[in-house]
């Protein structure tokens, strides 16, 4: 880089400058050179410029809420906005961040089943409102309203919420199921 083509623009920036109340000269002298160097030169003078405008374009990567959960939510007018309450979504990945506050294990393990549905037809575009049996089991555990005896029994007690409960990997909610997601939404959302 050749410094002595830089002074002449400098010196142009100086006089501009001077001609500015002296409380406001450096900082307008910051921001003109800055200005001429990125724009003239691709000079970036700042250190961390660039990646700051790096972590603002991933920011800017807004996350999609699939279609089926967007009809899902307008169906039961749920305004997407309570998603946030429910889980941590970055780019396309999706963290339950709710909490289960009632103690009765039955509710609480429906509640967590339901909940978890959600979370998986949130992750990707088509992907169905499902659970693993095994992975609410874990959850159950983890929220420690994990009830050995009657696990399995409160899914048949509330079979109606669910399409079939033979596969035990892929169980999809059904009509009933997705009715009783919203008032548990709306249950959750409210604490």
């Amino acid at each position: 880089m050749n410094f002595e083509e830089l002074e002449k623009p400098i010196q142009d920036i100086v006089k501009l400058v001077e001609k500015i109340d002296e409380k406001y000269r450096e900082k307008c002298f910051e921001i003109l050179l800055n200005f001429y160097l990125k724009k003239e030169l691709q000079i970036v003078t700042e250190p961390g410029v660039e990646e700051k405008e790096k972590e603002q374009g991933v920011a800017k990567e807004e996350f999609l809420v699939p279609i089926d959960v967007r009809a899902f939510l307008q169906q039961y007018n749920i305004p997407e906005e309570k998603l946030q309450k429910l889980f941590l979504i970055e780019k396309n990945q999706v963290r339950p961040i709710y909490k289960i506050t009632t103690r009765k294990k039955a509710t609480a393990q429906m509640q967590i089943t339901l909940l978890t549905a959600l979370e998986n037809a949130t992750t990707a575009q088509g992907a169905k409102f499902e659970f693993s049996m095994e992975n609410v089991r874990e959850r159950c555990k983890s929220y420690k309203i994990y009830d050995e005896a009657n696990f399995k029994a409160n899914f048949r007690k509330n079979q109606g919420f669910f399409k079939n409960l033979n596969d035990e990997e892929h169980v999809e909610l059904s009509p009933e199921g997705l009715t009783e997601l919203a008032e548990v939404i709306s249950i959750v959302t409210s604490k």
